[in-house]
């Protein structure tokens, strides 16, 4: 169960960036595939630094995100069915990706990998 709860963030990462970089029909914006491509690699090398680093990005554009919705939110003039629809769908998202963004940070900061007794990190230089 922990090897699961430490490897879902990378893999819920992976996918949100597929749906963000596909349009119908049949494009994928590059900067997404690099990104996919770069997040891959973190799935399989696992490196402290740049693990680190993504989340912290995840982390910031999920601010933004939090930004987005309540900018959203005040446009409503009075509190109906589609101010409530808004707040419940957005903000319910906000903590699912605020808790995996801090379930990244933590996995990396404090050397859990996978199940094993030894650490990768262990073995890398910065």
């Amino acid at each position: 169960m922990k090897k699961l709860i430490y490897t879902l963030p990378e893999y819920y990462l992976l996918i949100l960036v597929v749906l963000a970089g596909y349009s119908p029909p049949y494009y994928v914006n590059p900067i997404f595939i690099g990104i996919a491509f770069v997040l891959v690699l973190q799935i399989i090398f696992k490196n402290k630094i740049s693990g680190i680093i993504i989340a912290m990005l995840f982390f910031l554009a999920n601010l933004y995100f939090l930004g987005a919705v309540l900018s959203e939110f005040n446009e409503f003039e009075v509190f109906n069915r589609k101010a409530q629809k808004l707040l419940l769908v957005g903000l319910s998202i906000w903590v699912a990706n605020l808790l995996f963004s801090l379930t990244m940070v933590l996995k990396y900061t404090t050397n859990v990998f996978s199940g094993n007794s030894e650490s990768n990190l262990e073995q890398q230089t910065v």
